[in-house]
């Protein structure tokens, strides 16, 4: 079995499809009962169970219900789940980092530590899904760069860790088009900035990603542990020379 969570819309979505496209069982989770329950009934082989990620009750059933599909193993795990407040450091509150890094980083720590017997009697492996804001910093994102951070230390830990048996990778997607983006994405005087420092010169699509997912988690992959890959058109390379908008 192959868990995904955040998988009703964006780069979760485009994950759960491509897997599912490859024959693959999948069980994803979302907030977004009726989306999820749309994507479950067009797709064959998948299983959708709601919860909500910043629940540790919600991401234990949900382990759970994977593991007994699995019959006690899981193959792949997905840690999409993720959330954004683009704040000022100085008008942000505990609030604020609670909801940010409950979504972010508790989740993908509850996920792994609840299916880690799973994904060792699989022999699977782990993609977590972090962020370019993770490798550097981004003016009003401060607790959502330290999000992203945390998930890419830890990711890196755990592929020490247990490196003999599962494999743990981390992808860094740029800017993507997803609903988390649409307040950028949807307006051409905030996207074409954005564009011209990508020396792809355009936002990626979900469906990139989900190539980089599925690759990581294949035999095709077998000798990449703790990895952290850009996704992102090149955008973290280095500066580029300024352009005209």
């Amino acid at each position: 079995m192959y868990l995904v969570t955040g998988g009703t819309h964006g780069i979760g979505r485009a994950c759960v499809e491509k897997l599912a496209g490859e024959g693959l069982p999948v069980l994803f989770t979302g907030r977004d009962h009726d989306a999820g329950t749309e994507l479950s009934t067009a797709l064959p082989g998948t299983i959708f169970v709601a919860g909500d990620v910043s629940r540790e009750t919600d991401c234990r059933t949900i382990v759970d219900k994977a593991l007994e599909l699995g019959n006690g193993a899981i193959m792949g795990l997905v840690n999409n789940a993720g959330t954004s407040r683009r704040v000022t450091f100085a008008r942000s509150g505990i609030e604020d980092w609670d909801a940010v890094l409950d979504v972010n980083a508790r989740s993908a720590f509850l996920f792994m530590r609840f299916a880690l017997d799973g994904l060792i009697a699989a022999k699977g492996s782990v993609v977590n899904i972090a962020s370019v804001a993770g490798l550097r910093g981004e003016e009003g994102l401060a607790i959502y760069c330290a999000s992203k951070a945390a998930v890419i230390g830890m990711t890196q830990a755990l592929a020490l860790e247990y490196g003999e048996t599962v494999r743990f990778n981390v992808v860094c997607p740029g800017q993507v088009d997803t609903r988390m983006m649409e307040r950028i994405s949807s307006d051409p005087a905030l996207r074409r900035p954005l564009e011209l420092r990508i020396p792809a010169a355009r936002f990626g699509q979900p469906g990139e990603i989900a190539d980089v997912v599925s690759w990581l988690l294949s035999d095709a992959a077998s000798y990449v542990n703790g990895a952290v890959i850009p996704v992102d058109g090149g955008e973290t390379s280095g500066l580029r020379t300024p352009r005209q908008v």
